[in-house]
């Protein structure tokens, strides 16, 4: 039996139509449709946003939000001039524009400003409060100088300013940072505090001169009370009950010296013979 070969054009047929067979195979593919109504979500939303930068836009140059007043609290040390001035704040400024950080962090760079809040008041006025540093105490170095609760130095102290307040001598002007500052700083805050027998204004001064060792001289009659540095709680205490009983006693003028280190829950009051 012969078998008969096909002849090439039918064999070079048959491998054309397989390539055609192949390249015909459906690809898979998925769709994935868009919801009708979270289009319009993503329109609304597009829309919203352009309103308002637009209104924003409008706002920010505005006559209507153009700064009329500024309107201050708390101003007592400085002056409201002063304040404008470091606020850095025109008529011809949009209310809704201040950066409102900035302006209370000018403002704060002044020595006497402890904080600052600005906020606004719509449609056109500013206001800031502003809190200052208490000066508690005057500290005699190669000037003399406001300090603060903290131990800060607020300013220098002004020729024209009458004031009156304990001042802390002894300090060395390399050292103002001196720990001996603070405990000074203790005691005037224990005196400021209540109706006390030994009150803050009956404290002429505390000399800080000798280490670990604070000599507090009474305003009204000069006597010096000799503290250390430690417990100076229970020291004070005690520096009220001597004070009391030279007052009762009638001895207080002839009273040279308390020494509250004399030891645990005594003191020692030197007497003019």
């Amino acid at each position: 039996m012969k078998i008969r070969r096909p002849s090439s054009e039918f064999r070079s047929s048959i491998f054309n139509s397989g390539l055609r067979t192949k390249s015909a195979k459906p690809v898979f593919s998925v769709s994935w449709p868009i919801h009708p109504k979270i289009l319009v979500a993503i329109a609304l939303m597009c829309l919203s946003l352009t309103g308002f930068f637009v209104c924003r836009h409008w706002a920010c140059r505005s006559e209507l939000f153009r700064v009329s007043q500024v309107l201050m609290k708390g101003c007592n040390h400085l002056t409201e001039e002063e304040v404008l001035q470091l606020s850095d704040v025109t008529a011809q400024d949009n209310l809704l524009s201040l950066d409102l950080k900035s302006i209370a962090t000018s403002i704060e760079a002044h020595p006497w400003v402890h904080t600052v809040e600005v906020k606004r008041k719509l449609p056109d006025h500013l206001m800031i409060t502003i809190k200052e540093h208490t000066p508690v105490a005057l500290l005699n170095s190669d000037k003399m100088y406001l300090l603060d609760e903290q131990g800060k130095i607020i300013d220098e102290l002004s020729t024209k300013e009458p004031i009156s307040l304990p001042i802390i001598t002894g300090i060395d002007p390399k050292n103002i940072k001196n720990h001996q500052i603070q405990k000074a700083l203790e005691l005037i805050s224990m005196a400021s505090k209540g109706a006390r027998t030994l009150g803050v204004n009956n404290i002429s001064q505390i000399d800080i001169a000798k280490r670990d060792t604070l000599i507090l001289i009474t305003d009204d009659s000069g006597i010096p009370f000799h503290f250390d540095t430690e417990n100076l709680s229970a020291q004070f205490s005690k520096a009220e009950k001597v004070l009391y009983q030279l007052y009762r006693s009638g001895i207080y003028k002839k009273a040279t010296k308390v020494e509250l280190d004399y030891g645990p829950g005594q003191a020692l009051a030197s007497l003019k013979h």
